[in-house]
């Protein structure tokens, strides 16, 4: 098997899974068609599964031209944040600009230098859709050239797509495997968050996504779902498979309240595939997925 080169996510993204996408891919099958993730957020676990045919979207479009914008010509958008000082005056410009005119790769940049310069690393919008976080005043580098190449290269042999979760998987087929790491379903104070775009993640989002995995199950689509431990997510996904996992959320102000109890939902039953020896019977039942 050819070894993989060490990927990071290039912008830090609330409720991100860097911290435990090594132990969630574990849970993942190892022989699949074609990898979806519809909340592609910071890509953590993407990074980390690295996929040879994969399809990745997010209703942020911004986010998702900064993938783009990567891919095309990385270069680009590392020569564009080389130019950019990491001062307030300039950060609350760049944050009054309007990105949707601007060049792709300096449309990337912008987006890059904001979330990495802005209060704790936060993307946040108004329902204007305007970037609205304040400056952080941080004193640390905005990307590592060669990580965004190692990005740009891997993002080669991955479909980017803008929008609904429902759209972005309406093609997907018996074989594929896709992972759902929606906006989490609301536990109160800052784990709340789901400002990511102009329209929030409400409950109403969160039952048309589960009618998805009804009719993904029905195709014999296999999914896993990270969700957070509430009766509401419980109760939905009453029918499937689900496991109690340990995550941390390092945008609570308060670290004491990082660690956090969410859940891994699966339609099959959730095993640790990888990391570990198999026995025969194993290796048949991955063969068989």
């Amino acid at each position: 098997m050819e070894k993989k080169i060490k990927l990071n996510p290039f912008v830090k993204w609330a409720g991100g899974k860097q911290g435990i996408a090594s132990n969630l891919i574990r849970y993942f099958p190892v022989k699949y068609g074609k990898y979806y993730e519809p909340f592609v957020g910071g890509g953590s676990v993407l990074f980390t599964l690295q996929p040879e045919c994969a399809m990745i979207s997010d209703a942020n479009t911004w986010l998702i031209d900064t993938y783009q914008a990567i891919k095309e010509d990385w270069n680009a958008v590392a020569e564009a944040l080389m130019e950019m000082p990491n001062t307030k005056e300039f950060f609350l410009d760049l944050r009054a600009q309007c990105p949707r005119a601007l060049p792709r790769a300096q449309k990337a940049a912008n987006f890059i230098y904001l979330n990495k310069t802005c209060f704790r690393g936060l993307f946040r919008v108004n329902q204007r859709g305007q970037f609205n976080v304040p400056y952080g005043n941080y004193d640390r580098r905005y990307f590592d050239p060669a990580n965004l190449q190692a990005v740009a290269e891997f993002l080669n042999n991955v479909d980017l797509r803008h929008g609904d979760f429902k759209i972005s998987l309406q093609d997907v087929q018996e074989g594929d495997f896709v992972y759902l790491d929606p906006p989490y379903y609301k536990l109160g104070g800052h784990s709340e968050f789901n400002r990511y775009t102009d329209q929030q993640f409400r409950a109403n989002d969160h039952v048309r996504l589960a009618e998805v995995c009804r009719e993904m199950t029905s195709r014999g689509v296999h999914w896993i779902m990270s969700n957070s431990n509430t009766e509401f997510i419980r109760e939905l996904y009453s029918s499937y498979y689900i496991e109690n996992i340990r995550n941390r959320r390092e945008i609570n102000l308060k670290s004491g309240n990082r660690d956090i109890d969410e859940l891994l939902i699966s339609n099959r039953p959730l095993v640790e595939r990888r990391g570990k020896k198999f026995d025969e019977s194993d290796v048949q039942a991955v063969l068989l997925e």
